[in-house]
């Protein structure tokens, strides 16, 4: 999977003027990595916004700081403002191309499951990413998740049954439900969870008159 590239400054602002650097435009980051110092530096938001938007945390992404050479780098640990919604830091990790590394991968599911279409089950989603473990440049961008295979009710997928290169594992529960198909439900089925209201007792003339008589 192809690196996608990031400019990038060295950053001498810290502590309280991180606040103006984020008015001006920047979101303040750092770039750490085994046997690397800490290296911290601001990235321009809108590039920023737009290369997480692909990459997330499983794509290389090539960190151009000043005019020293690219250094290839995971987004890590990604702080967003719970109101804005803006970036506000990013952790990079650097990585070594020959060692392996870590990252949550998304899952793709395509096609069409039988039980699905002829039997009206419906499809329920166990997961929607698994962690794999692979070579940097081995990365892949999603996992696709077949359900055509998926012909009668209760059948399902679980982790055993992804499908990845040889060079990637798979560290995610083997066992943990992808994917199932649950028989549909039926009226009768809903009709029994549905709430009885009580209807309000009425009051027949002779009831009344007897209750009249009493007293």
């Amino acid at each position: 999977m192809e690196a996608l590239e990031l400019k990038a400054e060295a950053r001498q602002t810290t502590g309280k003027g991180l606040g103006q650097l984020r008015r001006q435009g920047y979101v303040p980051a750092v770039v750490y990595g085994k046997g690397v110092e800490a290296d911290p530096i601001q990235v321009e938001a809108k590039e920023l916004r737009k290369v997480l938007a692909q990459a997330g945390t499983h794509q290389l992404i090539a960190l151009q700081i000043g005019s020293k050479r690219p250094r290839m780098t995971l987004a890590r640990d990604i702080q967003i403002d719970a109101i804005k919604r803006s970036v506000l830091h990013v952790d990079f990790y650097a990585v070594n191309m020959r060692e392996k590394v870590t990252a949550h991968v998304p899952l793709v599911f395509v096609g069409i499951s039988p039980a699905v279409k002829d039997l009206n089950g419906i499809l329920v989603h166990g997961l929607s990413e698994v962690e794999i473990e692979c070579l940097p440049a081995d990365l892949v961008s999603a996992i696709e998740v077949n359900v055509e295979g998926l012909t009668e009710l209760d059948s399902m997928l679980t982790v055993a049954d992804l499908t990845v290169p040889s060079s990637i594992t798979i560290l995610s529960d083997p066992e943990s439900m992808v994917a199932k198909v649950e028989p549909p439900r039926l009226e009768e089925a809903l009709e029994e969870e549905a709430p009885v209201s009580a209807e309000p007792e009425v009051l027949t003339g002779a009831k009344e008159k007897k209750e009249e008589e009493e007293e």
